[in-house]
């Protein structure tokens, strides 16, 4: 189902107007760093504001910021739809996913992107990926080996939460819980495609009984984009008009280590 012919992008809304005012020499400088940027190709399914399927293949900057967004999710995920339990990579916009709640939402946007092995004597960094066996979360958790991409979170709740963020759960990157053991860090061997769902807003979704973060851009701080960056960013969801449609996250984002900190 890929097509080459890229539909037209929503116009963005630029919410950064006022912080992007840079002097001639800064302008000269960040045209020069944009067309040296590395690229990759982002492959994107959406549902438009008529609720119609849309598929698309584009190339962006291969920015960390762009590809934590396309890569939580390892090939042969599962996850429940109205359907029944299907791998990610079979799963489309507009199919009702169940969340960890127990609930059914519509899928509004699937990513995806291939990582692979870096070539000989390259200096680009190894994406690594996250294997969680069976039970290693607790029982059923997951309820088989689950694979999840370098930007997977999962979610966790411990009496440190609290009292860091006010909640009694929070998002962590599940590359914090590799142990060696029960979670393993892989480096793919050759190419492997990974995914990441996008709903309304931030939810919890359930993969192999286990609940992963979906499609949410964070807070512009932490996202470190400005600008024309910032616009090619959001032109990657166009089931999305602006930054604020993203909504606030309903769970926060820590670290293991923020935790550890408490003791």
């Amino acid at each position: 189902m890929d097509q080459s012919v890229s539909p037209a992008a929503p116009r963005s809304v630029d919410i950064f107007s006022q912080q992007i005012r840079r002097t001639p020499a800064q302008r000269q400088h960040a045209q020069q760093t944009d067309t040296q940027a590395a690229q990759r190709k982002y492959e994107i399914m959406y549902l438009d504001a008529d609720h119609r399927f849309n598929e698309y293949t584009t190339i962006a900057r291969a920015h960390p910021a762009f590809e934590d967004a396309f890569s939580a999710l390892g090939h042969n995920a599962i996850v429940q739809t109205q359907n029944g339990h299907m791998s990610v990579e079979d799963v489309l916009p507009g199919d009702e996913v169940r969340l960890s709640d127990g609930q059914f939402e519509t899928l509004l946007w699937r990513g995806r992107i291939t990582i692979s092995p870096p070539e000989e004597g390259s200096d680009n960094k190894v994406m690594l990926l996250t294997r969680v066996t069976s039970d290693a979360l607790g029982y059923n958790r997951p309820n088989q080996d689950l694979v999840l991409g370098p930007a997977a979170r999962l979610l966790h709740r411990a009496s440190g939460i609290r009292k860091v963020t006010g909640s009694d759960a929070a998002f962590i990157p599940a590359t914090d819980f590799i142990d060696g053991n029960t979670v393993l860090s892989l480096r793919p061997t050759s190419p492997v495609s990974v995914f990441q769902f996008g709903f309304a807003g931030q939810r919890s979704l359930s993969v192999n009984g286990v609940e992963v973060e979906t499609l949410h851009p964070g807070t512009a701080f932490n996202l470190g984009l400005r600008g024309d960056a910032l616009r090619e960013y959001l032109s990657l969801f166009p089931h999305k008009r602006s930054f604020e449609e993203f909504g606030l996250m309903d769970y926060p984002r820590l670290r293991m280590r923020d935790l550890d900190l408490l003791g």
